[in-house]
């Protein structure tokens, strides 16, 4: 995607078919290149080598939730921004999500065709709130 900020996406879901439904909305629609992990285990193991731009982290999964890979990662050393991916959209969940430092969420469930704009969105508005050097 040529205005977009970020290019390499590590893409985290327990489910096969919505890691199929992001690859090809990320990758054939979108144009990034994509790294779809099915756990947070693998996302660990994959995280370094495919030096990701931006993380989309599914918040349920079994095993490691988002916010614990999202801790795992950041204490192995990644620091891109991340984003969660989830149908638990509450005031308080974001709340939660934005203290254990996402830049935003995705609902879950969303739309294919959007979810790139979606991403370069959040991005952009994570931008433009920070503060002037």
């Amino acid at each position: 995607m040529g205005d977009s900020p970020f290019q390499r996406v590590l893409h985290v879901d327990d489910q096969a078919d919505i890691r199929g439904i992001v690859g090809l909305a990320l990758g054939k629609i979108g144009g990034y290149t994509v790294k779809s992990c099915r756990s947070g285990e693998e996302a660990i193991a994959e995280a370094g080598a495919f030096a990701p731009d931006l993380l989309l982290l599914d918040m349920n999964m079994p095993g490691m939730d988002g916010l614990t890979l999202l801790r795992r990662l950041r204490e192995s050393g990644v620091t891109v921004p991340a984003i969660f991916f989830t149908a638990k959209t509450q005031a308080a969940d974001l709340a939660t999500y934005r203290a254990a430092g996402a830049i935003g969420t995705v609902a879950k469930p969303f739309d294919p065709l959007k979810l790139g704009r979606q991403l370069v969105e959040i991005w952009k508005s994570r931008e433009s709130a920070a503060p002037p050097a």
